[in-house]
């Protein structure tokens, strides 16, 4: 199968220390909050939580700075926070930093048993005045166990407000907001070879977690209240929005032979194109990039990057999308006709 080929337009280019080695060992180095689009890197001691600007021509507009270690925040999942702080969750803990790197609160939990697999997140309500993080339910050592919860927490004081239990136990977790819409709040729970989907819904001082799409992984930045869910093994993508018929279509009936859906960040370029990448293998360099219609997922064209290697492309939402070379962010457009 043959698509129309475009060179890509790179725009900006910027350097992140320490993105690539935080990404091996977290699940916070992309992020999506109150209508922006994060990366978190760190190097030398010191987290690094950057902006992506709203402008095309550079990368990042805002970088905030978080010691890290023994001395400063026990290793976490870091998100930032609409006033300009910080909110840290570890293991048995989450941390809300102010703008000046301060601790406004700390609030303790059971930890997990086993913290290399069990991994919580954070993030505000769409309102910004409250945090929803994930953690250990009651009873761990009880058979069966309920599951993990979805703790909210006062923002300003970290006084519990509700909670809901969720259908997973000890998983990994990963929390996103719709980059147009931040009170729908997506969540990944990953067990094992099990992942469980699902969006959260704050109304009131009344949570819910309910169901949302396949319980395969939401993939990069959802818009209109639409997401892009990959299969784990690469064999099908889907599109799924409350109210609207899934859309999936197979690898095999799209791509070319012995070619399948790679990576992690499929998403929306904008409301009308999703760029995703493809390979025979997971783990290549040899990613090709293609954007597929918004709506039937049908390939409409190939992305070309002269005299450049890019890996798994992260599309922003606005008509780009970035690219990372180690610690070299990259970003892209296709050029106006």
């Amino acid at each position: 199968m043959d698509y129309a080929r475009t060179s890509a337009e790179l725009l900006a280019e910027e350097e992140l220390p320490g993105l690539t080695a935080r990404a091996r060992d977290h699940l916070d180095t992309f992020l999506v909050r109150h209508r922006a689009c994060w990366l978190v890197a760190e190097h030398g001691g010191v987290i690094v939580a950057a902006r992506v600007a709203a402008e095309g021509s550079r990368v990042f507009a805002e970088r905030r700075r978080l010691p890290s270690g023994e001395a400063g925040v026990a290793p976490g999942f870091v998100s930032p926070l609409p006033d300009g702080g910080l909110a840290v969750a570890a293991s048995g803990s989450v941390t809300v930093y102010d703008a000046d790197a301060r601790v406004r609160w700390r609030r303790e939990f059971e930890p997990w048993s086993d913290a290399r697999t069990a991994r919580p997140a954070c993030v505000t309500d769409g309102g910004g005045s409250r945090l929803l993080l994930t953690t250990t339910g009651p009873g761990m050592t009880d058979r069966p166990y309920p599951g993990d919860r979805c703790v909210v927490l006062e923002l300003s004081d970290g006084r519990t407000v509700t909670h809901t239990t969720l259908p997973s136990a000890s998983a990994g977790y990963i929390l996103q907001q719709s980059l147009t819409d931040p009170a729908q709040i997506f969540l990944d729970a990953l067990q094992g070879d099990t992942f469980h989907s699902r969006v959260l819904t704050l109304e009131g001082d009344t949570l819910r977690a309910e169901p949302f799409g396949d319980d395969e992984p939401f993939a990069g930045v959802s818009v209109d209240g639409a997401v892009v869910q990959l299969d784990v093994g690469g064999d099908w993508i889907c599109r799924c929005a409350a109210g609207s018929e899934e859309v999936l279509v197979e690898a095999e009936d799209v791509l070319p032979e012995g070619l399948r859906f790679v990576g992690h960040r499929a998403g929306f370029l904008d409301p009308d194109r999703i760029v995703v990448a493809v390979a025979e293998e997971e783990d290549t360099e040899d990613n090709r990039h293609l954007i597929l219609d918004g709506r039937t997922l049908q390939p409409v064209g190939e992305l070309d990057y002269p005299g450049t290697t890019c890996s798994d492309p992260l599309a922003l939402g606005d008509g780009t999308w970035l690219t990372t070379d180690g610690d070299l962010v990259r970003r892209w457009r296709v050029p106006p006709v």
